[in-house]
């Protein structure tokens, strides 16, 4: 308390004090803006022919945070076991390894505090390691056991998949996750990412599948290694180098998969008897690499990532009080991205809504942004940006991903002056080449017949228990 009164009274005092005659007023002082510099990692390789390691030594917190990542995930499933690397990314980790048992496996982790995570995403699987710098070498070794020597108990194997099934079941009663499955079937039709897992496709999995997986990835697909926290980097590169110096750095067991063609307009109506419906509109959009990744963003931000500041939040949400959620979204990604809006509105509001969507985006793509909405939404990426980098291991799993995407490593860098540089021309340019309602798909979930004429173009009803 005594200490709070004493900067009660000195503060103003020195305020006044650097107020007075060639002193700084605070009122009207005028700083640089601050510069953020994200860290730089080191690089080196494990082995000849084996992953790139990527670290930054940080002394500050005694922790060792370790990640692998390597190329494959749901994308790469078999036509006729799509939801295999569901299964496998749940019967991997939780099945034992080694002279573990499951349980054994697990029990060793917490004795020592440590965290030991894997997942398969569509593209890329990650495998993270936390442990205190006195147990990195038992660390290392249990993770050198659950990459080499799986159990893969059966049992396990048999969990995993009654998890994944049950998993899609429950898909039906999430009107929301369903409008977005039945959006990437549309928006991705004849393309891998268009594929979904059903009940019956993962019921096929079994444990020579999970099996055969496991080996592929170990021997045949692109793996690279991360490290942040408190080690010496000769020591760490050493201990690593002898547990998986073997792993292949290059492999082609799980090619780049190609972008997706754009498909025909298309509405898809997913008749379900609830009181409110899901909206979701989208068309395919420029890839992260591309020059119009930046105006992309930066138009995305103001139409309706940007919160209630933002175009669609504003006029369907804050002024007609038309939905209880409302925005749009963009994602840039190797090769192709997209870009799309979305609404959760009462059942009889949903033409008014989808309406006002097309004509927002619409008069967006004609006018493009005022002055104060892009200078608005630049500032705000670039703040938002500065705290996603403050955490070292944040940067070094990105350098990581776009090294598995074969995007260029600097990339992540150049975003501060790619949003920078974004200025009225080229936000009208992207925005009417993109913000095309009349392209694309929309999903609509809800108590709604085919018949209704408020759809664009044709109707396809995609039915689901």
């Amino acid at each position: 308390m005594r200490a709070r009164w004493w900067w009660a009274a000195v503060v103003p005092a020195v305020l006044v004090a650097c107020a007075g005659p060639g002193g700084l007023d605070p009122r009207t002082a005028r700083f640089p803006a601050p510069r953020f510099e994200p860290v730089k990692p080191a690089e080196a390789v494990l082995a000849e022919g084996g992953p790139a390691l990527l670290w930054v030594a940080d002394h500050d917190v005694p922790l060792v945070r370790l990640v692998f990542g390597f190329r494959g995930g749901e994308l790469y499933d078999p036509d006729d076991r799509l939801g295999l690397a569901r299964v496998a990314e749940r019967a991997w980790r939780t099945g034992g390894a080694g002279d573990w048992s499951p349980e054994a496996f697990d029990e060793a982790l917490e004795n020592r505090g440590i965290e030991l995570d894997l997942t398969l995403g569509r593209t890329q699987g990650w495998i993270t390691l936390s442990v205190l710098p006195g147990d990195l070498e038992q660390g290392l070794d249990l993770l050198a056991a659950l990459v080499w020597e799986p159990r893969l108990d059966p049992g396990r194997v048999s969990w995993a998949r009654a998890q994944v099934e049950d998993a899609i079941r429950r898909e039906a009663d999430d009107p929301q996750g369903l409008a977005f499955r039945e959006l990437r079937r549309a928006l991705y039709a004849g393309h891998p990412r268009g594929r979904v897992p059903t009940v019956e496709s993962v019921g096929r999995v079994d444990r020579s599948d999970v099996v055969d997986l496991h080996r592929r990835l170990v021997t045949s697909s692109a793996w690279i290694v991360g490290a942040v926290g408190d080690f010496d980097p000769a020591s760490l590169r050493r201990a690593l180098t002898r547990r998986f110096g073997r792993l292949p750095g290059s492999g082609d067991g799980f090619p780049r998969i190609p972008p997706p063609a754009p498909v025909a307009p298309r509405t898809v109506l997913v008749p379900k008897a609830l009181p409110q419906a899901t909206v979701v509109w989208a068309r395919l959009a420029p890839a992260r690499p591309d020059p119009e990744f930046y105006p992309m963003t930066v138009l995305d931000h103001a139409l309706g990532a940007g919160g209630f500041g933002s175009r669609l939040m504003r006029e369907i949400r804050s002024n007609r009080g038309l939905a209880y959620s409302v925005g749009s979204y963009y994602q840039g990604l190797p090769g192709f991205g997209v870009v799309g809006a979305y609404a959760l509105t009462k059942t009889e509001s949903v033409g008014e809504v989808m309406g006002l969507i097309t004509g927002i985006v619409a008069e967006t793509a004609r006018g493009g942004l005022e002055a104060g909405e892009l200078e608005r939404s630049r500032q705000a990426l670039l703040n938002r940006r500065v705290f996603r980098y403050e955490d070292p291991a944040r940067v070094v799993r990105d350098r990581m991903g776009l090294w598995l995407d074969g995007l260029p490593p600097d990339l992540s860098a150049r975003y501060p002056a790619g949003i920078a540089r974004v200025g009225p021309r080229d936000v009208l340019r992207t925005a009417k080449k993109y913000l095309t309602p009349d392209r694309g798909v929309w999903v609509v979930v809800g108590n709604l017949g085919p018949d209704d004429p408020l759809w664009p173009g044709p109707v396809d009803v995609v039915e689901v228990e």
